[in-house]
């Protein structure tokens, strides 16, 4: 029985440490093709290959999700947050990242065409060299986005 204990308070211990983790209901949302669900916790969760084309994700949680090949194009990231989310190959163009956070995101061969990116907070010239742009492609101050065909 004490070491049943000792378990469950470790299990508790290592989910507390481990921060905050998806709501599966938002995850059943999204991948039941629903674009909106501002601020919803997706944090962690596998959203590979999903879409939320045009969707209000308004100040979501994104942080470590897996979102390869995502179709996020047109969509409302306000104030979302992106923090070592693995974009590869996502479609951003013209989303809306006022105010989101995208540290240590996975920025490779994520289109970003059309996207202003003034506003987005934690991006690097590292992370615009392995994304995709365009002319109409506004990165943050001081950096530049490699332009792809």
């Amino acid at each position: 029985m004490l070491r049943l204990a000792f378990a469950v308070l470790a299990l508790s211990t290592f989910a507390a440490q481990a921060g905050p983790t998806a709501d599966p209901m938002a995850v059943a949302s999204i991948m039941a093709g629903k674009h909106d669900c501002p601020h919803c916790m997706l944090a962690g969760a596998d959203l590979t290959n999903q879409c939320v084309k045009q969707g209000n994700l308004e100040g979501a949680d994104f942080d470590g999700t897996r979102a390869v090949l995502m179709c996020m194009s047109f969509a409302d990231f306000r104030g979302a947050t992106f923090r070592g989310t693995d974009l590869a190959g996502a479609n951003l163009a013209h989303a809306i990242l006022d105010g989101a956070d995208l540290t240590g995101a996975n920025l490779t061969i994520t289109s970003i065409k059309g996207t202003d990116l003034t506003h987005a907070i934690g991006l690097t010239q590292r992370q615009l060299d392995e994304a995709c742009g365009d002319a109409d492609t506004k990165p943050p101050a001081g950096l530049q986005v490699k332009t792809c065909s």
